[in-house]
């Protein structure tokens, strides 16, 4: 699920900073229209929000960089932008979350695997206040989930992340980096909470009981982020904390803590970049 993302959980951060770093929010600047990164990326993190085993990875990040007037693709992920118009932008999105082996997490041990999972859907951002070095924005971003198995793609259920960000810009040794929180609730379909929190009958045991999880609350997050990013190399540093106290499925077998921390990291230096250039802000 959201805690099983690579680099979208790493860069992302509940709608991140724009693609490429400026002293401050209304200057402009001519950027290539496409570029490729190259670098490497870490990230630590429960399995699952309720599970309180953990893992650990080292992965290459690929990064490339698409400037176009709607399809869009850098450090906030793969994008069409369908409306841009004042406070307000609409956009249409993808994620990819990491399968699960049931056999890594002992109270799923005797269970499926939870498929790889593509995510798909708009997202409205609203923004609140903006200042020179400052900026507020509230989220909307809804997903279609689709798991990722032998049988092709499966329909598993929606997710909805509202959240409200802050960022600050500030210079840091002569170097421009980019500071965010974003605090937000998490709330999911009974099909897709099912995924990774219900329990069929066949695989019911002494100890895990069947259950059947319901649509409704998932959690709360609190998401810090550090971005640095020029026209050589981008930086992105993460710490997020998800709570799933008064959730839904909170009773469910699968659950064995109530909070949970990930922290991550990329770094990627752009190796190829286009001739043409473009303005953006």
């Amino acid at each position: 699920m959201n805690s099983a993302r690579l680099f979208s959980s790493v860069t992302k951060a509940a709608t991140f900073a724009a693609c490429a770093m400026t002293s401050s929010f209304g200057m402009a600047e001519e950027l290539p229209l496409w570029e490729l990164g190259l670098g490497v990326g870490g990230l630590y993190q429960p399995y699952y929000p309720g599970s309180d085993q953990t893992r650990a990875y080292a992965f290459p990040v690929p990064l490339p960089i698409y400037r176009g007037s709607v399809f869009k693709s850098d450090d906030e992920g793969m994008r069409a932008e369908l409306i841009k118009d004042g406070p307000y932008k609409l956009d249409m999105s993808l994620d990819f979350n990491l399968a699960i082996d049931s056999d890594d997490v002992d109270l799923r041990a005797g269970m499926p695997d939870i498929d790889s999972m593509l995510q798909i859907g708009p997202s409205l951002e609203v923004t609140l206040a903006k200042g020179e070095h400052s900026e507020w924005l509230l989220n909307f971003p809804v997903r279609a989930n689709f798991g990722i198995g032998s049988n092709g793609l499966e329909e598993s259920g929606y997710t909805f992340s509202p959240n409200i960000t802050y960022f600050r810009d500030m210079d840091w040794s002569g170097t421009p980096w980019r500071a965010g929180i974003a605090l937000g609730m998490q709330a999911g379909s009974r099909d897709y909470q099912n995924v990774y929190y219900g329990v069929d009958q066949q695989f019911s045991t002494a100890n895990r009981p069947s259950y059947e999880a319901e649509s409704g609350f998932s959690g709360s997050r609190a998401l810090l982020t550090l971005k640095s990013n020029n026209k050589k190399r981008l930086w992105v540093w993460f710490l997020r904390y998800d709570n799933i106290s008064g959730a839904s499925f909170e009773d469910s077998p699968l659950v064995d803590t109530s909070g949970g921390l990930s922290a991550g990291f990329v770094y990627s230096r752009y190796l190829f970049k286009s001739k043409r250039l473009i303005s953006r802000q």
